[in-house]
């Protein structure tokens, strides 16, 4: 898996792949509080300096609610789908339109279990992204990092989701 990494290029093929497999992932069964709200997050895909990527953004931590956690739904978004794409463009300065929604992965719950958090993958389009653009009264930082880095065993570790069984990995970035 690792050298054909190094070749991966996120074209029109790779990211219908990537598409497919996302209408077909596993839905895992999460218990959450009788009261759930839902949520949604965008994970965006991008290609800077040619190497595929993931773009990531630090929640202010001075926010009134869900310091350094995502957004819940405003009653006038039409869809949850929408829902990530308005943070994305309010927090990060992203135009929605040049962001490809390639699927939306289980859903997971925030660190409370108050929110079912519906998290869509996607891609931006644009090469040039200004990662300055943030918006600080909501973001504390936006940084990339290339996949052949996240998928790299040696600087990650598996830790139990609180007292789920669900468990995460975190990179080494994040200890």
């Amino acid at each position: 898996m690792l050298p054909r990494l190094k070749n991966l290029a996120l074209d029109t093929t790779t990211l219908s792949s990537f598409s497919r497999r996302l209408i077909n992932c596993p839905r895992l069964k999460v218990r959450y509080q009788p009261d759930v709200k839902e949520a949604a997050v965008l994970m965006p895909l991008c290609t800077i300096d040619g190497k595929p990527s993931v773009l990531f953004t630090v929640r202010n931590m001075n926010m009134r609610s869900h310091q350094g956690e995502i957004s819940q739904v405003d009653p006038e978004d039409p869809s949850l789908e929408y829902t990530a794409l308005r943070e994305m463009s309010e927090e990060v300065g992203i135009d929605p339109s040049s962001i490809d929604i390639l699927g939306c992965y289980s859903t997971l719950p925030n660190k409370t279990g108050s929110l079912r958090v519906h998290p869509y993958v996607g891609y931006i389009k644009d090469p040039h992204i200004d990662m300055s653009k943030y918006n600080p009264d909501e973001v504390s930082s936006v940084f990339t990092l290339p996949l052949e880095y996240l998928i790299r065993p040696d600087i990650r570790e598996i830790k139990q989701f609180r007292d789920s069984v669900l468990r995460k990995i975190i990179p080494e970035h994040y200890k």
